[in-house]
Protein backbone atom coordinates (compact mmCIF):
# COMPACT_ATOMS: atom_id res chain seq x y z
CA UNK A 1 0.00 0.00 0.00
CA UNK A 2 2.48 2.55 0.63
CA UNK A 3 4.79 1.69 -2.52
CA UNK A 4 1.08 2.62 -4.42
CA UNK A 5 1.05 5.70 -2.76
CA UNK A 6 4.84 6.70 -3.29
CA UNK A 7 4.27 5.65 -7.02
CA UNK A 8 1.19 7.73 -7.27
CA UNK A 9 2.79 10.51 -5.85
CA UNK A 10 5.70 10.19 -8.26
CA UNK A 11 3.22 10.05 -11.13
CA UNK A 12 1.20 13.10 -10.05
CA UNK A 13 4.09 15.44 -9.33
CA UNK A 14 5.37 14.24 -12.69
CA UNK A 15 2.11 15.71 -14.42
CA UNK A 16 2.17 18.67 -12.67
CA UNK A 17 5.84 19.21 -14.26
CA UNK A 18 4.77 18.12 -18.02
CA UNK A 19 3.26 20.75 -20.11
CA UNK A 20 -0.47 19.67 -20.67
CA UNK A 21 -0.39 17.97 -24.01
CA UNK A 22 -3.24 20.16 -25.82
CA UNK A 23 -1.50 23.24 -24.73
CA UNK A 24 0.62 22.31 -28.12
CA UNK A 25 -2.58 21.90 -30.07
CA UNK A 26 -4.30 25.45 -28.98
CA UNK A 27 -1.62 27.17 -29.68
CA UNK A 28 -0.75 25.82 -33.24
CA UNK A 29 -2.24 28.57 -35.03
CA UNK A 30 0.98 30.86 -34.32
CA UNK A 31 3.05 29.01 -36.63
CA UNK A 32 4.95 29.92 -39.39
CA UNK A 33 6.85 33.23 -40.87
CA UNK A 34 4.84 36.20 -40.20
CA UNK A 35 5.70 39.53 -41.96
CA UNK A 36 4.46 42.90 -42.29
CA UNK A 37 2.78 44.51 -45.57
CA UNK A 38 6.27 47.16 -45.30
CA UNK A 39 8.49 44.10 -44.79
CA UNK A 40 10.03 45.73 -42.16
CA UNK A 41 9.22 43.05 -39.28
CA UNK A 42 8.89 39.55 -39.38
CA UNK A 43 8.02 36.57 -36.68
CA UNK A 44 9.05 33.02 -36.97
CA UNK A 45 7.50 30.61 -34.80
CA UNK A 46 8.04 26.94 -34.44
CA UNK A 47 5.69 24.03 -34.84
CA UNK A 48 4.93 22.99 -31.23
CA UNK A 49 7.23 20.17 -29.80
CA UNK A 50 6.78 18.57 -26.35
CA UNK A 51 5.16 21.39 -24.82
CA UNK A 52 7.34 24.26 -26.53
CA UNK A 53 7.15 27.17 -29.46
CA UNK A 54 10.34 28.43 -29.82
CA UNK A 55 9.95 31.71 -31.70
CA UNK A 56 12.36 34.71 -33.21
CA UNK A 57 11.82 38.25 -34.79
CA UNK A 58 13.81 40.67 -36.47
CA UNK A 59 13.10 44.57 -36.93
CA UNK A 60 14.62 45.96 -40.43
CA UNK A 61 15.89 49.34 -41.37
CA UNK A 62 15.30 51.59 -44.68
CA UNK A 63 18.80 49.87 -45.35
CA UNK A 64 17.57 46.37 -44.98
CA UNK A 65 19.85 45.54 -42.40
CA UNK A 66 18.93 43.77 -38.97
CA UNK A 67 18.54 46.55 -36.73
CA UNK A 68 16.66 44.33 -33.92
CA UNK A 69 16.27 40.49 -33.34
CA UNK A 70 14.62 38.99 -30.16
CA UNK A 71 14.03 35.13 -29.47
CA UNK A 72 11.14 33.86 -27.76
CA UNK A 73 10.02 30.14 -26.42
CA UNK A 74 6.60 29.88 -25.45
CA UNK A 75 6.22 26.87 -22.78
CA UNK A 76 2.90 25.65 -23.84
CA UNK A 77 1.95 24.38 -19.78
CA UNK A 78 -1.41 25.40 -18.41
CA UNK A 79 -0.84 28.62 -17.95
CA UNK A 80 1.92 29.22 -20.92
CA UNK A 81 5.00 31.33 -20.14
CA UNK A 82 6.13 33.53 -22.83
CA UNK A 83 9.83 34.39 -22.22
CA UNK A 84 11.36 36.96 -24.26
CA UNK A 85 14.99 37.57 -25.34
CA UNK A 86 15.34 41.12 -26.64
CA UNK A 87 18.90 41.36 -28.36
CA UNK A 88 19.45 37.72 -26.94
CA UNK A 89 19.04 39.37 -23.37
CA UNK A 90 16.40 38.20 -20.72
CA UNK A 91 14.08 36.60 -20.35
CA UNK A 92 11.49 38.71 -19.70
CA UNK A 93 8.69 36.49 -18.60
CA UNK A 94 5.04 37.19 -19.41
CA UNK A 95 2.27 34.93 -17.77
CA UNK A 96 -1.02 33.45 -20.33
CA UNK A 97 -4.00 35.65 -18.90
CA UNK A 98 -6.59 34.30 -21.54
CA UNK A 99 -6.85 32.00 -24.18
CA UNK A 100 -8.95 31.27 -27.14
CA UNK A 101 -9.59 29.85 -30.03
CA UNK A 102 -7.04 31.85 -32.08
CA UNK A 103 -6.06 34.49 -29.77
CA UNK A 104 -3.72 34.61 -26.94
CA UNK A 105 -2.65 36.91 -24.02
CA UNK A 106 0.06 37.49 -21.90
CA UNK A 107 0.91 39.97 -18.74
CA UNK A 108 3.66 40.88 -16.21
CA UNK A 109 2.43 44.12 -14.43
CA UNK A 110 6.06 43.93 -12.85
CA UNK A 111 7.92 45.02 -16.11
CA UNK A 112 8.16 48.82 -17.59
CA UNK A 113 7.22 48.14 -20.60
CA UNK A 114 5.36 46.09 -22.33
CA UNK A 115 3.20 44.45 -19.84
CA UNK A 116 1.06 43.04 -21.98
CA UNK A 117 1.05 40.92 -25.44
CA UNK A 118 -1.59 39.96 -27.29
CA UNK A 119 -1.60 37.71 -30.59
CA UNK A 120 -4.35 37.16 -32.99
CA UNK A 121 -5.11 35.03 -35.61
CA UNK A 122 -7.84 35.80 -38.03
CA UNK A 123 -7.29 33.46 -41.27
CA UNK A 124 -4.13 34.38 -43.15
CA UNK A 125 -3.33 37.11 -41.28
CA UNK A 126 -2.09 37.64 -37.69
CA UNK A 127 -1.20 40.55 -35.10
CA UNK A 128 1.21 41.04 -32.31
CA UNK A 129 -0.02 43.94 -29.96
CA UNK A 130 1.97 45.40 -27.00
CA UNK A 131 0.93 47.87 -24.52
CA UNK A 132 0.66 48.39 -21.01
CA UNK A 133 -1.49 46.37 -18.56
CA UNK A 134 -4.41 49.65 -18.93
CA UNK A 135 -3.69 49.46 -22.32
CA UNK A 136 -2.22 52.44 -22.60
CA UNK A 137 0.94 52.91 -25.37
CA UNK A 138 -0.21 50.38 -27.53
CA UNK A 139 1.82 49.33 -30.35
CA UNK A 140 0.70 47.01 -32.92
CA UNK A 141 2.17 44.81 -36.19
CA UNK A 142 -0.05 43.33 -38.62
CA UNK A 143 1.27 40.40 -40.40
CA UNK A 144 0.84 38.00 -43.57
CA UNK A 145 2.28 35.11 -43.96
CA UNK A 146 5.61 35.00 -45.30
Amino acid sequence: MKRSLVALSLLAAAAMLAPAANADEDLKWMTGCWRTADKSYKEVWTKPDSGYLFGYALNYDETGAVSFFEQSRIDAGTPAVFNAYPDGFGPSEFTEESRGKNTVTFANPALDYPQRIVYMRKGGRMTATISLINGAREQKWEFKKC
